[in-house]
């Protein structure tokens, strides 16, 4: 055999070995209207699935034993309905499966937070609609989880503790979840230990037990005190990322991230991509003003048989100017700035 067919041969093994392991395989949950609810019944003026039905209304006291019959409802096959407005508690859904919630322009003041129960996983899981939440997303040991639009914002008047918002944590044993679209703003970053955990507005990440298959087709952070976008995991893909401003806030009082070396994490950067295998960014735009404090880009270490591809990258001026740390073991290809 020629040396030139020895390469085509290891050409194409290379190729076929890196070609992204299969995705968008979230499984939904099937919608279920055959429930009896008469016994969860508060208002029977509202449509069976509809949260005013059972005692939730926006704009009002939350009764937390009715929010709780909503759950319980969804947890049975039947899709939630929640009316436009603000609801002041927050939302945990614990080892719950089958789950369908539409939220109709709803501003949550505090956390939405999808868990285990014990052993059980969350998992089949639903969420339509428009979505605003003023604390923080936590997802650990779920499958199977999708959503239409979710924002992640700021509001200290409104927020359920006065603060700035806690961004998002995809934690470990997170599996197959996906975002159409996804915003984070104003992510807090003070020396206030409320904000102890929050080293990125959107961290992906778990010691030994990484998220796996993350799928966002849009994904915004705007002005995070902290570092951006930390990714982790195996065969993720995010489609358009854009990243405005970010590292504005201290390192004081800040926990570690999982999967970097202790104190790496205080040097704050757009995006760090860090054991990544597998993974996929089609686009990632990073804008901010220049700070020597800053990195603009962060590629850690991944396995190199598992290469991770950023496929067209674009930098404002004044970020060119700062440094992007790369590991000389690195499994991340970029190929092309724009």
């Amino acid at each position: 055999m020629s040396k030139r067919s020895i390469n085509i041969i290891l050409l194409l093994i290379l190729v076929f070995s890196c070609k992204p392991e299969n995705r968008n395989n979230t499984l939904k949950p099937k919608k279920i209207y055959k429930i009896d609810d008469t016994k969860y019944i508060q208002n029977s003026e509202y449509s069976k699935g509809d949260s005013r039905r059972y005692g939730v209304f926006p704009n009002q006291k939350i009764n937390n034993k009715a929010l709780n019959n909503c759950i319980a409802l969804a947890n049975k096959g039947l899709p939630i309905t929640f009316s436009k407005g603000y609801y002041n508690t927050n939302i945990v859904l614990k080892g719950v499966s089958n789950v369908n919630f539409l939220f109709d322009n709803v501003i949550l003041s505090g956390s939405f937070q999808i868990i285990e129960k014990e052993q059980r996983q969350s998992q089949q899981i639903n969420i339509e609609g428009k979505l605003t939440v003023l604390d923080k997303l936590f997802i650990r040991k779920s499958s199977n989880i999708s959503f239409d639009s979710l924002y992640i914002r700021s509001d200290t008047i409104n927020n359920i503790l006065n603060k700035k918002n806690r961004g998002a944590s995809i934690y470990v044993g997170s599996k197959n979840i996906s975002f159409d679209y996804l915003e984070i703003d104003n992510t807090g970053g003070e020396k206030d230990i409320h904000y102890k955990y929050v080293a990125a507005a959107l961290q992906v990440h778990g010691w030994n037990n990484n998220p796996e298959y993350i799928t966002i087709n849009t994904l915004q952070i705007n002005n995070a005190d902290r570092t951006s976008l930390y990714l982790t995991g195996k065969g993720h893909l995010l489609k358009k990322v854009s990243i405005k401003n970010f590292g504005l806030g201290v390192a004081d009082n800040m926990y570690g991230l999982e999967d970097a070396s202790q104190g790496e994490e205080r040097i704050f950067a757009g995006a760090w991509v860090n054991k990544c295998n597998n993974c996929e960014i089609d686009t990632l735009e990073i804008k901010g003003t220049f700070d020597k404090n800053l990195n603009s880009l962060k590629l850690g270490v991944g396995k190199y048989h598992q290469p991770s591809f950023i496929n067209n990258i674009h930098f404002s001026p004044s970020l060119k100017k700062l440094p992007i740390k790369d590991d000389e073991l690195t499994n991340i290809l970029v190929k092309n700035e724009y």
